[in-house]
Formats: structure tokens, C-alpha cells, sequence
């Protein structure tokens, strides 16, 4: 089934793309699933759980109620914005140090580090988002920032398209392979207010992939990368998106969770409608977004653990084959576990 779109002007007044084909089983090729949620397990529950958050820190709200509990961790869904955090957030030494651990070391060598795949990732992942991107920026200057840009497949399709190309990254060893892999630039640097004049006004493009979930204050940092550019320039940000077929899937089934409401490293799941007021806040319109996702990967290789027996059948062998359509489906509702979003710096 081919994405579809609505026309700009419509209710949301911006563009929006709904699917994206895509091989789920091809990418978790290298991962074993129960083995991967008793080590997501493992990892969150030894981290210390911090004191309850009062306000809801997209958008300020004191008006949430609790979801579910993960690992120890308490999602809140938002009643002003419509997102869900995690309400009891560890502090930020303890979530520092969950990202310097071997856990997520090692699971971004499966995911993303991993030579088997990185092509089909970078050809089938990136590229379709990089030219979204493209097409819906209004930059003028040819210069691309990618923040957090883990591996560099972000940096390889924007220099392939004639951008000269940045990348930031402070793990160690997602830097490394970016580098030595695309032959791209990364520095271990980070945003933040002390290195913002560093940054201000050399980048036509700054990019976001799966970042804004995993920092305490999104809109530090978005308030940040808005002092860096000026008018016209283009922010791409991708995150989490609430509410989705995946997210329902792991409410009912929160013992079985290697992804999306894996506390800490989500802090966030946001809605279309937080996203909207928070680049507002800080200065920005969105000219674009696309939703899509592996909802239905994750619903179905979740009931395949607790329903072993799927796994071999003739149901899931004739499944197979419509994962593509069915995850359209889902699009097509707004219901994917992805947003991307391009927004110009007004």
C-alpha cells in the first residue's frame, strides 16, 4: 500500500505524510526479542527511580494522570498536551551513566552499529527521510547539524545530496563507527547554552533523529538549537509518537517491553499537539510531518512470545507478507509510533 498525504491547508495547516514501507524483520535481524526485553528489564530496574515530576515538562501542564508502570518506571499521559513521560525520572547522574553503560552500549551495535544491516538502513531508513527533509526546507544555506547523530547515516545521505555536513555525538563508540564507516566529521560535543556560539548561524539544516525522548528538558534544548539558527533555516526533528498501536501493545503487555516505553531512555512519547506548542514556544512553524511505523512488528512479536505457537504458523506466515499494508493501515489513523517534522525557524 503506498503512503498517502494530505494537501497543505488542511485542518492541521501543514503538510502531513502518512507510511513508509519497511522491512521490520530485515532490521532485527540480530535480535533476539525475549533476550533483548530480560535485558531491557535488567538494566531499568537497577536504575534508582527519582521523586514524581508535578508538572508535565513538554508543556508546564499540573494536569496528568498515570498510564502504567515499566520496569519500575510511572508513564503519565498529559492532559494538557497529550504526551506521556515518565513521571519519576532518575536523576541526571544516574541517567548519564545508563548511557555510558555496556547495556546500551551493546544494544546499539544490534540495532544500529551493525555492519549487516547498515546499508539496508541507510537506503531504506535514512534516505526516504533525509529527502522528506529536503523537500520541505526552505533553507537557503547548504549546511547540515545532526545532534545525537549516532552512527552517521543521517551525515552520509546529506553529504551524498551536496551539504556539508557536521555531526555531534558523545558516545564514544557510535562516534567512532560514523566516522570510520561514512568518512564523516563527528565531534563528542553537545548542545547546550555554553556551546551554542560555537554552532550560531553556520547551519542551514539542524537535525534531531530520536533525540527529544531522551533528555530531561526538550525544551532546553530546543530553546537552544532556536539560538543558533535565524529565519528561514529548517529544524528536522523524529520522535516517539503518542498515542500508537505500539504504546496500546505495551500497555497491555508491560513486562514485554525492549522499546518506545523503555524507561529511562524514553523519557517521552509525544503528541502532534505538544510538538506543535513546543516549536511554537521556540520559534518555529512546521511546514511538514510524516507519520509512520513498526506498530504492528511490535504487536505481533509480542504476542509471538507470550503465544509461542504463532511463531511457526500458518497465521503468521500469511501475515507476513501484508506487514507493509497492515502498518498502513495504522498510518493512515494516525496511530504510527513515529513522527518526523520539518519546521523553519520563523
Amino acid at each position: 500500500m503506498a503512503a498517502t498525504s494530505n494537501p497543505p491547508g488542511d485542518e492541521m495547516g501543514y503538510f502531513i505524510k502518512r507510511g513508509k514501507p519497511i522491512d521490520s524483520s530485515r532490521l532485527k535481524k540480530d535480535l533476539n526479542k525475549q533476550g533483548s526485553i530480560a535485558a531491557a528489564r535488567a538494566f531499568s530496574e537497577q536504575i534508582e527511580k527519582g521523586a514524581l515530576l508535578e508538572k508535565c515538562p513538554a508543556c508546564g501542564s499540573s494536569a496528568h494522570h498515570k498510564l502504567l508502570t515499566v520496569y519500575g518506571f510511572d508513564y503519565n499521559e498529559c492532559e494538557g498536551c497529550g504526551s506521556a513521560f515518565v513521571c519519576n525520572p532518575p536523576a541526571d547522574e544516574a541517567l548519564s551513566a545508563a548511557y555510558r553503560s555496556d547495556y546500551y552500549t551493546e544494544a546499539q551495535k544490534v540495532l544500529y552499529a551493525n555492519d549487516s544491516i547498515i546499508d539496508y538502513r541507510v537506503a531504506q531508513v535514512f534516505t526516504p527521510k533525509v529527502e522528506f527533509a529536503i523537500e520541505h526546507s526552505r533553507a537557503t544555506k547548504k549546511t547540515w547539524l545532526d545532534i545525537g547523530c549516532g552512527v552517521g547515516e543521517t551525515l552520509s545521505v546529506a553529504k551524498g545530496h551536496g551539504y556539508t555536513i557536521l555531526g555531534l555525538e558523545p558516545n564514544v563508540m557510535q562516534a567512532e563507527y560514523a566516522a570510520k564507516r561514512f568518512g564523516v566529521e563527528v565531534r563528542q560535543d553537545y548542545i547546550s547554552k555554553d556551546t551554542v556560539s560555537k554552532y550560531r548561524g553556520q547551519y542551514g539544516v539542524i537535525s534531531m533523529f530520536s533525540v527529544l525522548e531522551h533528555v530531561p528538558d526538550p525544551n532546553q534544548i530546543l530553546a537552544d538549537v532556536s539560538a543558533i539558527q535565524g529565519e528561514g533555516d529548517t529544524l528536522v526533528i523524529e520522535v516517539p509518537h503518542f498515542p500508537s498501536i505500539s504504546t496500546m501493545s505495551q500497555m497491555t503487555f508491560p513486562n514485554h517491553v525492549n522499546r518506545m516505553m523503555h524507561p529511562p531512555l524514553h523519557l517521552f512519547l509525544f503528541s502532534l499537539r505538544a510538538l506543535e506548542g513546543m516549536l511554537k514556544r521556540h520559534g518555529y512553524k512546521i511546514n511538514a510531518a510524516w507519520l509512520f511505523g513498526q506498530d504492528f512488528y511490535e504487536m505481533i512479536s509480542t504476542l509471538g512470545l507470550l503465544a509461542p505457537a504463532l511463531n511457526q504458523s500458518k497465521l503468521l506466515s500469511a501475515l507476513s507478507p501484508m506487514m507493509s499494508d497492515l502498518q498502513a493501515v495504522i498510518d493512515n489513523h494516525d496511530m504510527s509510533d513515529e513522527v518526523l517534522l520539518v519546521a523553519e525557524r520563523v
